[in-house]
């Protein structure tokens, strides 16, 4: 047998999936988003962007913004009781309410 793929966005097509009336590239003011130091945000991919995407199985979990770096923000979170940084673009990002 062929062994199978373990790239990047390997087993996430409901993960990566989107709604009908989503599809389509997001609006620019995603691109534009600010977000202070301390924020906490829901890490949301936007599988139309690959600019900055953080791996898939943080989609979903909440974390802090702790700096920038360049067009991206730094944000760090708690995974399985150790301290994560990631790194990711604004698009895939959104401030938790």
């Amino acid at each position: 047998m062929v062994k199978s793929s373990k790239g990047f966005r390997s087993r996430t097509r409901m993960v990566m999936k989107k709604k009908v009336w989503e599809k389509g590239m997001p609006p620019v003011s995603h691109y534009f988003q600010h977000f202070d130091d301390g924020t906490k945000v829901i890490i949301n991919i936007n599988p139309s962007v690959m600019k900055g995407m953080p791996h898939p199985r943080y989609q979903g979990k909440v974390a802090t913004v702790v700096g920038r770096r360049g067009r991206a923000y730094v944000l760090e979170l708690i995974d399985g009781g150790k301290s994560k940084i990631i790194i990711s673009h604004p698009v895939h990002i959104r401030i938790w309410q």
